[in-house]
């Protein structure tokens, strides 16, 4: 019998160790982690890859319950089909039994929950988006403000510094790299975006 344990962050600056510690402090044999999102349609090919290798009679643990992903019609549905094989399945977190209908009630709910939280969020972040464009389009920015989006990443000086190498036969992209600037940035704002 082989305990399994996955841990996944998405790629954008999260920190693993949380949930390693969790793991390594409950025990397992075997780890797969991964660096991918959890949104419905991004691949995922260490959980794909991991959901083959247990056996009858093995656990698979995680952290949360939102390590497994954001949709939980999916969530759900991988967790009955990993109990029809005959395996464990623990969640470190959330104290519940999977193996009783009340623990799977509640793995239900939480699941719900956090496929809820993240399309609350989106829902949000798109409304403030909207806002901030309507704003910007009646001149009434809040304070501080003068146009909605990203600050920018270059200033006047850095602007001049770059044509300057540039006109003097370096590559844009060697010349980003000297301003540490990303080549894309150079690009548009040598294109006049």
């Amino acid at each position: 019998m082989t305990v399994w344990a996955y841990a996944r962050v998405s790629t954008r600056d999260q920190n693993p160790q949380l949930q390693l510690d969790a793991l390594a402090d409950s025990g397992y044999d075997e780890l797969v982690m991964e660096k991918e999102s959890g949104k419905r349609g991004v691949a995922r090919p260490a959980w794909e890859t991991l959901l083959a290798l247990p056996q009858a009679g093995d656990t698979l643990k995680f952290w949360k319950s939102d390590r497994w992903g954001r949709s939980a019609g999916h969530v759900l549905t991988t967790v009955n089909e990993l109990r029809d094989r005959g395996i464990t399945v623990v969640s470190l977190t959330e104290n519940f039994d999977l193996d009783t209908k009340e623990g799977r009630f509640m793995f239900a709910v939480l699941a719900a929950a956090a496929e809820y939280e993240l399309e609350l969020r989106a829902e949000r972040q798109a409304e403030g988006i909207a806002a901030a464009r309507r704003r910007e389009a009646t001149g009434a920015m809040l304070p501080g403000k003068k146009k909605t989006g990203r600050p920018r990443v270059i200033g006047p000086a850095e602007l001049a510094t770059l044509r300057r190498l540039v006109d003097d036969g370096v590559s844009v992209t060697e010349a980003a790299r000297t301003l540490k600037i990303g080549r894309s940035t150079a690009y548009a704002v040598l294109a006049g975006r």
